[in-house]
């Protein structure tokens, strides 16, 4: 015990001695994928395949594992329906199709390393008339379960509530999305990504299959996160506003330390007024902070080219290396903007015309 009270001070010390507080901004950023122009014509394949799931088994684990290769079919299935979707609706694409399972045209064995059967995929891309192939390339289920004792209410013969035993069961199943993008043609992977999504579900019974059995939304909560998962690679093709921490500082000068409470409080115009009244302070230090804390402020109102004018004022003061990084990363993040405007410029124009 007498070492927990210096490490309970020095904790409490740390975060009164703070001099930075994390606020979040906004920033547009270019699509994480980009195709060729001519790209019109998509087919999606699933290379996954469906699995073979036993339906008399006893144990939990064994219960479990068959529950996941089952949902594993349905979840692969909304993972396509999810990307399917989301590409119909991108007005870049003539036709978008959903082609036969593509497991069979890979040679190897399942479990060994695949080579990407490129004639294969430029004859469905021939027989079609498609550009490019979209792929659900893996799909895996992996559920760690943890059972524990416990003890709930349920009404007896005279319908009355009783506390019983029970098993608390929790499964925390992790879901692993891989998918891919082809050019048969050209015999090019243009985008190969994996995403990982947890489903945590928790049920009470007399025994802990019996509290698997009752876990009736799980299927639905798999189903839901696989749609999700390929809306979102679909979503890969478009520009995106990508959350970025920054830092503010909250220390240095009173004015500095009073616009802590209306950073909290997400008062910027306060904020603001009282990081204006230290520009003139006879410290360049304080007076550089002043200007990278209004730096910061137009990044959140996502003003980057005023962000970038604080940011030069606030280097001017005190050329140091967090000011001047904070600058090349305003000045990258500006460039990306403008990239990511000309691409949704570019999608505009396809709408009007479709």
């Amino acid at each position: 015990m007498r070492f927990i009270i210096p490490i309970a001070v020095v904790l409490l010390l740390l975060s009164a001695c703070k001099t930075t507080h994390a606020v979040t901004v906004y920033n547009l950023e270019p699509a994480p994928v980009t195709l060729a122009k001519d790209i019109k014509r998509i087919g999606i394949v699933n290379e996954v395949g469906k699995s073979d799931a036993k339906d008399q088994v006893s144990s939990l684990e064994a219960l479990v594992k068959a529950t996941d290769q089952k949902l594993a079919n349905e979840g692969t299935e909304a993972a396509i329906e999810g990307l399917l979707a989301e590409l119909q609706a991108d007005k870049r694409f003539d036709t978008v199709m959903i082609l036969k399972s593509a497991n069979s045209i890979w040679d190897s064995k399942r479990g060994e390393q695949q080579a990407i059967p490129w004639p294969e995929l430029e004859r469905l891309c021939l027989e079609n008339k498609l550009d490019a192939v979209f792929s659900l390339a893996s799909y895996q289920t992996d559920t760690r379960i943890t059972e524990r004792k416990s003890s709930m209410e349920e009404l007896d013969l005279l319908r009355m509530a009783v506390v019983v035993p029970a098993r608390e069961l929790t499964l925390e199943t992790l879901i692993e999305n891989g998918w891919r993008i082809y050019d048969p043609f050209e015999k090019k992977v243009l985008d190969e990504i994996k995403v990982n999504e947890e489903i945590v579900l928790q049920a009470k019974a007399e025994s802990a299959v019996s509290a698997l059995r009752s876990m009736t939304n799980r299927a639905d909560s798999l189903v839901s996160v696989s749609r999700g998962s390929g809306s979102s690679y679909g979503m890969r093709l478009k520009p995106v506003n990508k959350a970025i921490e920054r830092q503010v500082y909250i220390k240095g000068s009173d004015r500095i330390e009073k616009a802590k409470e209306a950073v909290l409080n997400e008062d910027w115009l306060e904020a603001a007024r009282l990081w204006q009244l230290e520009l003139n302070h006879q410290k360049p230090a304080i007076r550089a902070m002043a200007c990278h804390n209004m730096a910061v402020l137009y990044e959140i109102k996502n003003d980057l080219e005023k962000a970038i004018e604080w940011a030069v004022l606030a280097q001017t003061h005190e050329d140091n290396k967090a000011h001047t990084g904070y600058l090349e990363t305003l000045k990258e993040c500006a460039k990306q903007k403008r990239l990511a405007e000309q691409q949704l410029k570019a999608l505009a124009v396809l709408s009007i015309k479709n």
